[in-house]
């Protein structure tokens, strides 16, 4: 009996020491599984975006918030809280609309904007939904974090848009309508005792009212200017003959010619004397011809021209531009800072006729039209003279100069240079 009560002893705990151990097995089993769970670690792929000059531009929806990196990526952190993008949201300030500048494709699908506001206050990533925006905003996804805008509208001309006078100085575009608006290239005082003609007018985002005029003396200065700082010349000239005060024709009909989505000049013509042909009245490219701004062309888009509703007196019509390219281009190098013109050899002018070539074949290159500052910059970058030795410059020495600008400043169709600096 003592050894069947033994052996019955050590059978117990045999089979409690194998639950034990089956009990640890499958805890085991159990922490081996949590420890080997997958987790996808968020990563980004950087994307360059295209737009044409007002479609780059985008207003806060008031529902996202603004990282430094594409929001899903580790340790992205806040830029502008939900609370700010409120505030933008409602603000109609030019300053407080952002400008579209890059793109991120997150590799679970997700698309961020780089944007900065135009008053440089706020710059980082936004969440804008599944779709690829690099050529158009319209293809941001609603209920994100920015949507598509316009920071310039049509504005009506003033009635006097002869000799007018101006007292600021004239700016490439409305400040803050443009990422890159800025004074004009030119001295303030060589041209702010000129008379100006006002050839277009627009609005920006406050509803303030900027007109762009052209120097009556000196086509090349042109720019943009706040309404406020525009006056008008008054002449005493002779209307003893002056059937038509103020040139406004008895029918007329108004012109009105688009670049871009942005206003290039409106004219206002005669319904009969100006776009009628064998008593009908047309609006094409034939009629249109001399009324066409300098250094632009009718596009050859199906919508080109645009008329609203019949020919008649009061009518209007919305033609849409696209630059004049270049015949013939010249490249110069020029010293930064000095602004020496720099004389290249025969091989590195060798090399600027091949780029020039290239830009001219590309249609980079436009009349009145600013210098493509980047496109300038890939060709030299490819043709691998971003960096010239003195010896490509004809020079003794071992030392170099480096690639540092273009000068943008509008093409002259008659004498077409560009400008690249070194130092």
């Amino acid at each position: 009996m003592h050894s069947l009560l033994k052996k019955i002893t050590l059978t117990s705990i045999a089979a409690l020491t194998f639950a034990s151990i089956a009990t640890v097995n499958v805890n085991a089993a159990k922490h081996h599984t949590k420890s080997v769970k997958h987790i996808t670690k968020t990563t980004a792929t950087y994307y360059q975006v295209s737009y044409a000059d007002n479609a780059a531009y985008a207003k806060s929806t008031g529902i996202v918030t603004v990282f430094n990196k594409p929001g899903r990526l580790a340790n992205a952190k806040v830029v502008a809280t939900k609370k700010t993008m409120k505030q933008l949201a409602k603000s109609k300030s030019p300053k407080d609309v952002f400008y579209v500048y890059g793109m991120a494709k997150t590799n679970t699908g997700l698309y961020y904007a780089h944007i900065v506001t135009l008053g440089g206050k706020y710059r980082g990533w936004v969440y804008v939904g599944k779709h690829d925006i690099s050529t158009d905003l319209k293809n941001i996804d609603k209920n994100t974090g920015i949507t598509a805008t316009k920071t310039l509208t049509y504005a009506k001309l003033p009635k006097d848009t002869k000799n007018v006078k101006i007292s600021a100085a004239l700016w490439t575009y409305p400040n803050y309508s443009r990422i890159n608006s800025r004074v004009i290239p030119h001295k303030k005082t060589t041209y702010m005792k000129d008379t100006f003609t006002i050839d277009g007018a627009v609005k920006n985002t406050l509803g303030w009212t900027y007109y762009h005029v052209t120097d009556n003396k000196k086509a090349n200065i042109d720019g943009w200017i706040f309404a406020k700082n525009v006056s008008v010349t008054k002449k005493v000239t002779d209307h003893s003959t002056d059937t038509n005060k103020n040139n406004t024709p008895s029918d007329p009909y108004t012109l009105t010619f688009n670049y871009n989505g942005s206003p290039v000049n409106t004219v206002v013509v005669s319904v009969k004397n100006d776009l009628t042909v064998n008593g009908t009245a047309k609006v094409n490219a034939d009629t249109l011809a001399k009324f066409i701004p300098r250094g632009y062309q009718i596009t050859t888009d199906a919508n080109a021209i645009n008329t609203d509703g019949p020919i008649v007196n009061g009518g209007k019509a919305i033609i849409n531009l696209a630059p004049k390219t270049v015949s013939r281009i010249a490249i110069q190098l020029k010293q930064n800072g000095t602004n020496n013109v720099l004389t290249p050899s025969t091989s590195l002018n060798n090399t600027l006729t091949t780029i020039a070539n290239d830009l001219l074949a590309n249609k980079s290159v436009f009349v009145d039209q600013p210098v493509n500052a980047d496109v300038v910059k890939a060709e030299l970058t490819s043709k691998n003279i971003t960096t010239i030795t003195q010896s490509d410059l004809g020079l003794t020495g071992a030392g170099s100069l480096t690639y540092t600008g273009v000068d943008t400043t509008k093409i002259d169709g008659n004498n077409p240079v560009i400008t690249i600096y070194f130092q």
